[in-house]
Order: structure tokens, then sequence, then C-alpha cells
């Protein structure tokens, strides 16, 4: 994208800094907690939240089989709810359906890394135009956010916290396409991410290089925002992949792309 390009989207949207940005509640659910599901009764809901949890914490491996009798067991429900669970999990990826029955859907880490190249490309515009064009209250709920800092939180809700301040930068960039894209992402990129919360330190310099990102943000300092969000993610992206190489009992199940 040539640099002219670039200058006059950042002026056109400074000029409607006034424009009331306010997303709707519902908009702040993160994709990683999937809030927003809907089940036809509570066994139901719970099989999901269950089932997903064990994939998403390599509970259950990438490529296991999954049997409707087995999973009864597992999650201590009759058969109509794991259907539903599997549905609901086939929906999002996590599962995948061959013929009558289904596995755990394997990691493909070339495509985690061609995911990642696409995060650097929306999220480095993102912070670069928020930072022309952000109104502070978009700023101040991204600073909120990065502040509940809780070390007992749950994965999920490390997850989700991480993935609001994200978002955030995406929605204060003032371009909704940019926002509902990378929205669009986080569940495919999630159980590669759950590898990243075993390391309390690396939870800790995430949180740093997110308050930079901000601070930058702030100072109208886009090129340097970007900067550091690219530096980020491109961390993250090799620290995924290694933990995945190194993660027990995975290489073989993983695929030849870990070789």
């Amino acid at each position: 994208m040539p640099d002219w390009y670039t200058d006059l989207v950042c002026w056109r949207m400074a000029e409607r800094t006034t424009v009331d940005r306010t997303v709707p509640p519902t908009a702040d659910a993160s994709p990683t907690l999937h809030e927003t599901d809907r089940s036809p009764s509570p066994r139901a809901e719970r099989a999901v939240a269950d089932l997903r949890r064990r994939i998403l914490s390599f509970g259950l491996r990438p490529g296991e089989s999954l049997s409707e009798r087995r999973l009864e067991k597992l999650l201590a429900v009759s058969r109509s709810p794991v259907r539903q669970a599997l549905t609901r999990l086939a929906a999002e990826g996590l599962v995948r359906r061959e013929g009558r029955s289904y596995r755990v859907a394997p990691i493909d880490v070339e495509e985690l890394e061609e995911l990642f190249a696409y995060r650097i490309l929306l999220e480095t515009a993102a912070v670069r135009w928020a930072a022309a064009s952000a109104s502070a209250p978009a700023l101040d709920a991204i600073d909120e956010t990065l502040q509940a800092v809780d070390d007992g939180s749950s994965p999920e809700e490390m997850l989700a916290r991480s993935a609001r301040v994200h978002l955030g930068f995406a929605r204060a960039c003032g371009n909704r396409f940019v926002a509902d894209a990378l929205a669009a992402l986080f569940p495919r990129i999630t159980r590669a991410r759950y590898l990243e919360l075993g390391s309390a330190e690396r939870v800790r310099q995430a949180g740093d290089e997110h308050r930079l990102i901000l601070q930058r943000v702030r100072e109208h300092r886009g090129d340097e925002a970007a900067a550091v969000m690219r530096d980020h993610l491109q961390r993250t992206c090799r620290r995924l992949v290694e933990s995945l190489e190194a993660h027990a009992g995975l290489r073989a199940i993983v695929g030849e792309s870990l070789a």
C-alpha cells in the first residue's frame, strides 16, 4: 500500500474524530469465551463448554478420535448433549466430522503462520490509524482492560482479556471491517494461544507490550505503535510454533509441517 494512500486514509479518519464510535455491549463479547452461545438446555451448554475446554487445553489432542459413547462417560451427559456439543464445535472448527464419527481437528502450523501474517497486516494498520483518529473513550476502554489484570484468572479469562485489547485497537481505528476481520481470526488460533499461558513471564511481557502500544497510540506516534505491534505478533507466533514443537505428543499428531 503506498504511503500517500495510508496518509489519505488517516487524514480522512482524523477528520471524523467527532463521530460516535461506541460499540454495542454485545460486541465486547470475546470470541474466545463464546459468551453468546445458546443451547437448548443447560446440560447441553455444559457439555459444549466442557468439551471445548478439553480441546483448547490439549486434554483432548489434535487428531484424537471422539466417539459418542466415550464422550458420554467423559462429560457425564447423555447422547443428545454430546451430539449437540460435537455439532457446535464442528461449526467452530475445533472438531472435524469424518463420515459418522468425529475427530479433534488437527493443528496446521503453516496455517497458523499465515494467520499471524494476516494479523500483522490488520493490526499494524489498525494502531497506525488509531493513533491518528481514536477517541479518548475508546483508548480509555483499552486501558481499563489492561488494568484489570488478575494473576488468579483462568486461561479462558486471560485469553478473553488479550482478545479485548487487540480488538479494542481494531475498533478504535474507526474501520469496522478491520475489527470484524480480526474477530474472525481468534477462534482459529485459540488452541495454539493456550500454550502461551503456561509461562507467567510471557503473560507479563505481553501485558507490557500492550501498554507500550497504547502509550504510542495516545501520543499519536502511529509508526512506532505499528512497529511494536508487529514485533509483538511476530514474537508471539514464533513462540507458539516453538511451543507446539516442544509440547509432549504433539509432533507426531500435528503433522509434517513441524518437521
